[in-house]
């Protein structure tokens, strides 16, 4: 695959060489590939480039990100990953992991953040991040409150550590294979405390059977305007969101990144980009540098917070 727009050449005289392939390193319909589709039609009808996506779902995501550190530097190939094949896995799963989460990629662009509110189950007794602390305090040794996620070193895992240490209390973490399983344990009353994906809660949050306490967004969500964030409830608590963004591989010529930059970092700042996002996700406007500097800091916190725990992934 050789001859890539972005190495050279115009939008306009493109042919089937010029089709630049896009690895995810995830299943169809995770919601990095939903987005990777959303950006990339935006991206097509904008420009004129071609692209053609390859899903590459195997070990966390770290399969795929190792081909994409490895692929031809020709401006051919382009990977989207998320930052937790980047900035937990790491740390986390270091068998898995053979790749470096700077060296061996070049940023291009942010691509989407994706936040979550911590969420009850609706019977328990409390409103606020302040009365769930203090429930939780009051809960005796042998009857713990208990909080489900989709396995260990996840996000959701990380960010409920993040609030209980935060705040120096405890509860029970519950990881299980799947969301759905979660989420079933979680509106029996079997586990109480959730803060898995928007689009797993929010449905029970509209009918009443979650109650939402806060989110983690950088503003309040327009679906639940009255959650205050973590940044007003727990201004100490250093919470994580879901984001991914646009790599190449390490090597690519500085001709290949810059057209991508430009043209990339154009579609992300279009409107109609946001407005095809999924519910609480919205589009990670970040430079290149800002990038490099986003994982190097998310790397070094959840490097001594994974050591902390003593966390491997599932």
């Amino acid at each position: 695959m050789a001859g890539a727009t972005f190495g050279g050449g115009g939008a306009h005289a493109q042919g089937r060489s010029d089709i630049v392939k896009m690895i995810v390193p995830y299943g169809a319909g995770n919601i990095t590939d939903q987005v990777a589709r959303v950006f990339l039609d935006l991206h097509t009808a904008r420009t004129g480039q071609q692209f053609v996506i390859e899903n590459q779902p195997a070990a966390g995501g770290t399969l795929g990100a190792y081909n994409i550190a490895h692929a031809p530097a020709d401006g051919s190939v382009m990977g989207m990953i998320s930052a937790a094949a980047l900035t937990i896995a790491p740390h986390a799963n270091r068998q898995a992991v053979r790749y470096d989460p700077v060296a061996d990629f070049v940023p291009v662009c942010g691509a989407y953040l994706s936040s979550t509110y911590l969420a009850v189950n609706a019977t328990l007794p409390v409103h606020t991040l302040a009365e769930l602390v203090a429930y939780a305090k009051s809960r005796p040794a042998d009857n713990p409150l208990f909080y489900c996620s989709p396995g260990n070193a996840t996000v959701p895992h990380l960010n409920i550590e993040t609030v209980c240490r935060t705040f120096g209390f405890t509860m029970q973490h519950v990881p299980y294979r799947t969301s759905a399983a979660a989420n079933t344990d979680l509106l029996a009353n079997r586990v109480q405390v959730t803060m898995d994906s928007a689009s797993i809660t929010v449905p029970h949050m509209q009918t009443g059977k979650l109650r939402p306490l806060a989110y983690s967004g950088p503003a309040r969500s327009a679906e639940f305007p009255d959650v205050p964030t973590f940044r007003e409830a727990a201004p100490g608590a250093q919470m994580l969101n879901a984001w991914s963004a646009f790599f190449f591989p390490k090597g690519a010529a500085p001709a290949a990144v810059d057209r991508a930059v430009q043209t990339f970092q154009a579609t992300a700042n279009d409107p109609g980009f946001a407005e095809k996002l999924p519910l609480s996700v919205t589009p990670l406007i970040l430079t290149p540098a800002e990038l490099t500097e986003r994982i190097r800091s998310e790397n070094a916190r959840l490097s001594a917070l994974i050591a902390t725990l003593g966390l491997t992934q599932d």
